[in-house]
């Protein structure tokens, strides 16, 4: 009875002590909005010239507005420095910096992203997009680096380009607003 009593204490001390843990851990995972991926089509990143580092397509995330911010867009460049040579461009071409083929397919959209009103009250209803960084040169490349054994696109220019294309039939050509941030 007494052992009984002992993993009953136990138990009790372990629920206790983990509760809040455990659901403020779960109230926060409901609470996080995850934004899948959208992919620039192969086509029109053919046609553009818009690849990353690597070659792969550029990519963003779009969270849709509603309400009075439906017509309002906030577009958040993602930051990651340049890389310097092309030792550092061809290690970054094999990271979420130079690819989309690393980069995980959901982001968590938080701060100046969130859809929660208290946290953001500013752009919580509006469009939101998140544009990936993969071109080393904070969207400002138009170049290929190509010396036999190594290819590189330094096309972020063309990213830029590719993304707004995709965006102004889902809305961006009939914005009031329009603001650009950078998270980093």
């Amino acid at each position: 009875m007494m052992a009984v009593r002992l993993r009953l204490a136990f138990l009790l001390v372990v629920m206790l002590t983990c509760a809040p843990w455990c659901s403020n851990s779960q109230s926060q995972q409901h609470d996080r909005l995850l934004v899948k991926m959208t992919m620039v089509s192969r086509k029109r990143a053919k046609v553009l010239g818009a690849y990353c580092l690597d070659g792969s397509l550029p990519a963003y995330h779009l969270h849709r507005g509603f309400g009075s911010g439906a017509h309002n867009w906030l577009l958040q460049f993602e930051g990651g420095g340049w890389c310097n040579d092309v030792e550092s461009c061809l290690e970054r071409a094999q990271t979420r910096r130079g690819s989309t083929r690393y980069m995980t397919k959901q982001e968590v959209f938080s701060g100046i992203l969130s859809n929660n009103q208290s946290l953001n009250p500013d752009f919580y209803n509006w469009n939101r997009v998140k544009l990936r960084y993969c071109d080393g040169a904070s969207f400002a490349g138009d170049s290929t680096f190509n010396n036999g054994s190594s290819l590189l696109y330094f096309r972020g220019q063309k990213i830029w380009q590719a993304i707004i294309l995709d965006l102004l039939p889902k809305g961006l050509s009939h914005a009031n607003k329009v603001i650009g941030a950078a998270d980093e």
